[in-house]
Formats: structure tokens, C-alpha cells, sequence
């Protein structure tokens, strides 16, 4: 009876000394902070959210951007939790042509530069920051957004175009379509042009001609514009029978040549995004021959 006894107590010595181990009030199955209800030791909440910034449009100050003038860009942009005041704006520009500008948050000034290949088109891209801390941990959301400009400069695009149109008419052999190719198809010019250039070239062959741009002037709503070119025609006549009307009753014998020197004057309309010619005209700086008469076309002609 003792031997059993003196087992029974070492047991439950046994016993308690591994209760002892796991500490008290701790039963085998829980783990000391663990997910029980009351509080867990030593875990992080769970990071704020944070939402990115929105680009929702970028606006222009003006609706037509010429090379050479200064417009300013603003980024209309929106933010759940950091005011927009307190974003950074990084503004990115073409590395190409020559575009400068200056930056004042969500607005930027630039001006085009007048080496930009025009009429074209060009990119201009916000990228928009907003810095914030997230569990005392630096962070940082990004947005982009982007618009294209459409830039022209007007006052060398009407230079070029009317040197362009002058001397394919001066280049004979130039068929009459291909130089009315940058007449407005709204204008009644075009077709007024390309019957006149037709005849002139049954009736003439240009040996020589001079052609320099001298001014231009464009109108306020910047949709129309006159360009004025010095221009000097030398002209011999190729057929015996002209269509000119001018012509008439001898006026342009065959082979007879003829020199006129004038201003060769153009209107012009800006229609989707690029000029155009309208009407072409020529004032004499003296008193025309019946034959350089019948060269430029009775209806064209104005004598000072």
C-alpha cells in the first residue's frame, strides 16, 4: 500500500511541475499574444488607405497656339486626401524643338519656339506626386496625364505657301492640278485658278522668273490672311492658236516674249488646322503689253 502511494505523489508532482512550465493560467492549446479577445502584443494596424490623385483634363489658354507666343497650361486635378496645393507637378516637354517653359504647380507659361516643324503637333505631359507617411513609412502616389497642341506659325507657313504655289506656277512644266493642290476646295478661287493656269500653259512657256516674299497681313480672328510677293515673269508665247482671250487679233504672235514684274498677292484661309489659298491676284508696277495682259488673265489683272 505505500509502494502505490509513494507513486501516486510523484505523479502529481510530475504533474504540477509541467504546469509550472507553461506558466500559469495558460492553457496547452493558447499561445501568449495570440488572436485571443483580449489584446494582442506587438501588431501593426493596418496601413491607412490612401487613394492616388486624379488628372482629369489639362486646359490651354488659348484656342490656337502659334510658335513664337507664349500660352499657359493648367492641370485641373483632384485628390481624395492631400489638398492639391500640396502636390508636386513635374511638367514634361518634347526634347525636341526647342519648347521652353516655366512651371508654378498646377499651371505652366511656355512658348513654342518658331524651330518647331509646323503645322504639327506636339505632347505635353504632368506628372502629379502626392508624399504622405503610412505607418511613419515615407509613401508616395503618382498620377499622369497628358494633351496634345496643335502649334502653327502662321507668318512663315503663309511665306512658304505662297513662294510654293508661285514657283510651281512659274515651272511649266508643273500641271495646273498640282499647283492649285493648296487651294481651299470652300474657295471659288480654286477653280478660277486652275482654268487660268490651264491656259497659260497652251499659250506660254515661262523662261525666267523672280519670286521673293515681301509681307503679309493676318486678320484679327486669325482666319484669314493676305500675303504680297514681289514676282517677275518672262514669258514666251508657244502655240498659234491661244485660248487666252487676250490674245486676240494678233496680240501674241508665236515665239514673242514678254517680261512683267509686279506684286503677286494672295488670300488665304485657315480651315482644319493649317492655311490655305483662296484667290491669287498680280498688280503691275507699269502698264502691261496686250501679250503679258493675256499671260496673267483679264480677270486676275489690277493696273495700279
Amino acid at each position: 500500500m505505500r509502494r502505490i502511494a509513494a507513486a501516486g505523489l510523484a505523479v502529481c508532482v510530475a504533474a504540477l511541475v509541467v504546469t509550472s512550465c507553461k506558466g500559469p493560467g495558460v492553457s496547452p492549446t493558447e499561445t501568449p499574444g495570440g488572436g485571443g479577445t483580449g489584446g494582442g502584443g506587438g501588431q501593426q494596424p493596418p496601413p491607412a488607405v490612401n487613394t492616388s490623385p486624379v488628372v482629369k483634363s489639362i486646359t490651354v489658354s488659348d484656342t490656337r497656339v502659334e510658335a513664337g507666343t507664349p500660352v499657359t497650361l493648367t492641370a485641373v486635378v483632384e485628390d481624395a486626401e492631400t489638398p492639391v496645393a500640396n502636390l508636386s507637378f513635374g511638367w514634361t516637354f518634347p526634347v525636341s524643338g526647342g519648347v521652353t517653359g516655366t512651371s508654378n504647380g498646377s499651371a505652366i507659361a511656355f512658348t513654342p519656339s518658331t524651330d518647331l516643324k509646323t503645322p504639327g503637333d506636339i505632347e505635353i505631359t504632368v506628372t502629379v506626386t502626392e508624399r504622405y507617411t503610412s505607418n511613419g513609412v515615407p509613401a508616395e502616389n503618382k498620377a499622369t496625364g497628358s494633351v496634345m497642341l496643335h502649334v502653327n506659325n502662321s507668318p512663315k507657313e503663309l511665306a512658304e505657301l505662297s513662294v510654293r504655289f508661285l514657283t510651281d506656277f512659274a515651272t511649266s512644266s508643273v500641271p495646273p492640278a498640282k499647283c492649285v493642290s493648296e487651294f481651299s476646295d470652300g474657295c471659288r478661287g480654286k477653280k478660277d485658278e486652275f482654268n487660268d493656269i490651264d491656259d497659260n500653259r497652251h499659250d506660254f512657256l515661262i523662261v525666267g522668273s523672280t519670286i521673293r516674299h515681301t509681307s503679309l497681313d493676318i486678320a484679327p480672328n486669325r482666319l484669314t490672311a493676305t500675303v504680297h510677293t514681289f514676282c517677275s515673269f518672262t514669258s514666251r508665247v508657244i502655240t498659234t492658236q491661244p485660248r487666252e482671250e487676250g490674245c486676240q487679233n494678233g496680240a501674241c504672235p508665236l515665239n514673242s516674249e514678254g517680261t512683267a514684274t509686279g506684286d503677286c498677292w494672295t488670300t488665304n484661309v485657315y480651315e482644319n488646322g493649317r492655311w490655305w489659298l483662296c484667290e491669287s491676284h498680280f498688280t503691275s508696277k507699269s502698264t502691261l503689253s496686250p501679250m503679258m495682259r493675256a499671260f496673267f488673265g483679264i480677270r486676275r489683272l489690277e493696273l495700279p
